[in-house]
């Protein structure tokens, strides 16, 4: 029998807080599944039946504890990883953006997968080492966050 691989749709959530963090992203390291050690969004696997807002919305809740209900597709990356453990992985990520105005429910929901999450300038991250999907947004020069349009 074989094998048919696919590429896999991940989600991205670009979480913007302008009024006390301008032009600042939501970032905590990797620690475990590929790009340990590497500074990623909150977000995971859209799963079946899922719109890309559900996804967005879930992931979001379920690694930050932050809520949000407005989001909008900002960037779309198509990532091929390297061989690991002899497989690779394809992934497609969609970025989606949402605004909120208030992070004091924010905390590390699942601190055996990622560290805490921190604030950081966009601008600023291109000096990180990133998980790749996001390393190939913040390497467009045509993509930032914060010239596209309000959600």
């Amino acid at each position: 029998m074989s094998l048919s691989l696919r590429p896999l749709v991940g989600i991205g959530v670009i979480v913007v807080y302008p009024s006390r963090y301008p032009e600042h992203v939501l970032v905590s390291e990797r620690l475990s599944s590929h790009g340990k050690g590497c500074y990623q969004l909150p977000g995971g696997h859209l799963e079946y039946g899922e719109s890309f807002e559900e996804c967005a919305q879930r992931e979001l809740k379920e690694e930050t504890n932050l809520d949000s209900s407005s989001f909008k597709l900002v960037h779309v990356t198509n990532t091929i990883f390297s061989q690991e453990d002899g497989q690779s992985k394809h992934y497609v990520t969609l970025f989606m953006k949402t605004i909120i105005n208030d992070d004091s429910a924010l905390k590390c929901v699942e601190p055996h997968k990622n560290s805490n999450w921190i604030w950081i300038k966009w601008k600023n991250l291109n000096q990180m080492k990133l998980f790749a999907p996001l390393q190939q947004a913040v390497n467009n020069s045509n993509f930032n966050p914060f010239i596209t349009d309000n959600i």
